[in-house]
């Protein structure tokens, strides 16, 4: 299975770009805040961001949101990756990044082979992680799956990011997302 599936509409969408895609503003100002505390402008600093979970519906601009953030990431690992190299690092097999949208969770977390990579990538991006449930299909994730994946990678020092609608979501999942990481919402 593919790790990573970026909506290839949104490949190139700058930050600046956010408020006319129709990004919330409130999230906007909520991204400034989690930037300025942590993250920062630029640079590594975005390869060690704070796990964050967008809890919006899609209609808020949580797709480019999202986007832009695995973007920021993305760069920084890849800097980190290529300074490793130049310090005589090994060649292949540094940081790298997962990106899934939530409707292929469920293959996802049936594969032992890409649950291994969901929990080992230096960070994990699931857009729509709503959409891993009430699928037409049938299948489900189960959500203590869930759970234990993000309390891995947190108790790694693994980043996770997400964007859900929480409408979506099973009963008690939006609580123990909210009880680990860092929440963007435009309420």
């Amino acid at each position: 299975m593919k790790l990573v599936q970026m909506p290839v509409d949104l490949l190139h969408v700058d930050e600046a770009r956010l408020p006319e895609l129709g990004v919330d503003r409130r999230l906007l100002v909520a991204f400034d805040a989690y930037r300025a505390e942590g993250a920062g402008q630029g640079g590594t600093e975005w390869a060690n961001a704070e796990s964050l979970a967008i809890l919006a519906p899609p209609e808020a601009g949580t797709r480019a949101l999202l986007m832009v953030l695995a973007r920021r990431v993305g760069a920084a690992l890849r800097d980190e990756n290529i300074r490793a190299r130049d310090g005589g690092g090994p060649r292949r097999g540094g940081k790298r990044l997962c990106y899934l949208p939530g409707r292929v969770l469920p293959e996802a977390f049936r594969s032992e082979s890409a649950q291994r990579t969901l929990a080992s990538d230096a960070a994990c991006f699931f857009q729509d992680l709503d959409q891993a449930w009430g699928r037409s299909d049938g299948s489900r994730l189960d959500p203590s799956l869930l759970v234990a994946l993000v309390d891995a990678r947190l108790a790694s020092g693994r980043a996770t990011f997400l964007s859900a609608a929480t409408n979506g979501l099973p009963d008690g999942l939006e609580r123990e997302l909210r009880a680990r990481v860092r929440v963007l919402e435009a309420a």
